[in-house]
């Protein structure tokens, strides 16, 4: 009988964030992408024919028999103990006779929930007669980096030391296009201002309902008793086009931010700028010591359906929009579309590394969980949506108590987050319509047109707000005494709040200074007036 063998990285937030270093947390996330890649573990131990998924830290083999996938699960393990010490994989086998792989699969799926569950998780004595202690993780050290010869470090540390050239040229592909660009191995290299904007973006992406995509599709084919050949490759099919799409969403954030670049001549020296909307939150890129320049994005994590990078924070918001965009359009074989929600947290340079991508991920949680509380409104699987958060969280906190906390005042919630992306034309409560129309309109944004001149008030509809809708109206009617053209969008009428109980205001508040928008939306409307 043939053979399945399912292959499931744990623990991938700890492994990848085990040190506060960027260069380390590159790394280790390319050794759990390496771990189960074609072109990396697998390469040497089993023929590409076999493989029918592989990526984003699961694998799924097949064997000619059951001796053979333990002959496969021995050597790949003695792999990832050599080459990736610390990574906790997770494998099963599974057999299956002629006519029922897609049975197979989904038994395989239970096996592999199970044994997850069931796994009891190594206690090592760590190095009781070593005194000496890594300076990134704390575990016993075991030598030293010829780079920084006197910083003793463990060997989960040095591993991927020795993998850096090997991770930083795993990312070159998306660069192929942009000679004159390279992605930074330090967060100070990231395009921070200093003294006056040091904050970093955490970008973190996700699909929505895939695992019950997957799973309604092998139903369909064990009901249907579709042949073994049919399902091995519309299998393969689905999980190369998911695959694709990640890779194509963040080639896209890439390409994005590359045609933003300005090049210009600041006291006879040549500097290059990203340039957007507003121009007062342009910034400059730093210079790499080859002469290339560093671009202020670095990829994290890419595997399928999931995408986490960190980048500057004046961006990071307009770069999750263009990831989700690629997913907005998706049409992935024998699946259909695949629609996905991103978490920003936006922290300090050197805030802990682990944390911001903890909360970046739980907010991509709560993005999901608007869409699904919603769905009689909306449809999950269609719709995409993202959320936010700018400050570190404290340990262990939720998003819904972040928001309690910080913006709930009576009976008024003082923020709409989280958004769904919206209508391009963002004519609705939406993503699009905050940062198209409350931020940026020429009529109407806070941070265009006549409020433009109007700061100070604008920044003291902050404590309006607290006090309610009709405080806020009873203002911006004194206002329009001296200027009637000072109001707000037409979908928060007069008194800033939607239902009389929650407000975007604040929202937009935060981003005033924050958000750059790298294709500016007025110019982009214009365009299409002057076509019609």
């Amino acid at each position: 009988m043939a053979a399945l063998t399912a292959l499931d990285v744990l623990g991938v937030q700890r492994f990848v964030f085990l040190s506060n270093r960027l260069r380390d947390v590159v790394t280790g996330s390319y050794l759990v992408h390496w771990s189960t890649s074609k072109e990396g573990a697998l390469k040497t131990l089993v023929p590409q024919s076999q493989i029918l998924l592989a990526g984003g830290g699961n694998a799924i083999i097949e064997h000619p028999s059951l001796e053979k996938a333990r002959s496969f699960a021995a050597r790949y393990s003695r792999l990832i103990y050599d080459e990736a010490p610390g990574l906790d994989v997770a494998l099963v086998h599974g057999e299956y006779s002629t006519g029922n792989l897609a049975q197979a699969l989904l038994d395989l799926q239970i096996n592999l929930a199970r044994a997850k569950t069931e796994r009891i998780p190594a206690a090592s004595l760590l190095g009781l007669s070593v005194t000496a202690s890594c300076r990134e993780t704390g575990f016993p050290a075991c030598g030293f980096d010829m780079a920084e010869p006197t910083t003793p470090l463990a060997t989960i540390i040095l591993k991927r030391r020795e993998k850096r050239e090997e991770a930083n040229a795993h990312w070159e592909v998306y660069l192929k296009d942009w000679g004159d660009f390279a992605f930074p191995m330090e967060l100070d290299h990231l395009g921070r201002t200093i003294g006056d904007t040091s904050m970093i973006g955490v970008v973190h992406v996700d699909g929505n309902g895939v695992g019950k995509k997957i799973k309604d599709w092998l139903h369909e084919k064990v009901n249907g008793g579709v042949d073994d050949d049919t399902v091995r490759r519309e299998y393969q099919e689905w999980s190369s086009a998911i695959d694709e799409l990640g890779k194509k969403a963040f080639k896209n954030v890439v390409d994005r931010l590359c045609q933003h670049v300005q090049e210009a001549v600041e006291h006879g020296q040549k500097i290059m700028r990203i340039t957007g909307t507003p121009a007062r939150l342009a910034f400059e890129l730093k210079r790499t010591p080859n002469k290339k320049w560093f671009l202020p994005v670095r990829p994290i994590l890419l595997g399928g359906d999931d995408l986490t990078f960190v980048c500057d924070s004046r961006i990071a918001l307009d770069l999750a929009e263009t990831a989700l965009t690629e997913f907005e359009k998706s049409q992935i074989p024998h699946l259909g579309k695949i629609s996905a929600c991103a978490g920003v947290s936006v922290v300090r340079v050197h805030a802990p590394f682990a944390r911001a991508y903890d909360l970046a991920e739980k907010l991509c949680g709560s993005a999901k969980r608007m869409l699904r509380e919603n769905v009689g409104q909306t449809d999950q699987d269609q719709d995409c949506a993202l959320d936010w958060h700018i400050g570190s969280s404290r340990p262990g906190e939720t998003v819904e108590s972040i928001r309690q906390r910080q913006y709930t005042t009576g009976r008024y919630s003082l923020s709409c987050r989280p958004y769904r992306l919206g209508s391009p034309k963002g004519s609705s409560e939406s993503w699009r319509w905050l940062t198209r129309t409350l931020l940026d309109d020429r009529k109407v944004g806070l941070r265009a047109g006549v409020w433009a001149a109007r700061r100070n008030k604008v920044k003291a509809l902050a404590d309006f707000l607290r006090e309610g809708p009709d405080a806020v109206r009873q203002t911006l009617e004194a206002w329009q005494v001296v200027d009637k053209n000072l109001r707000l969008p037409q979908l928060i009428a007069q008194d800033g709040f939607i239902a009389k109980y929650r407000t975007p205001l604040l929202d937009a508040l935060e981003l005033m200074d924050l958000h750059l928008v790298l294709d500016p939306y007025e110019v982009t409307r214009g365009a299409e007036e002057k076509r019609s």
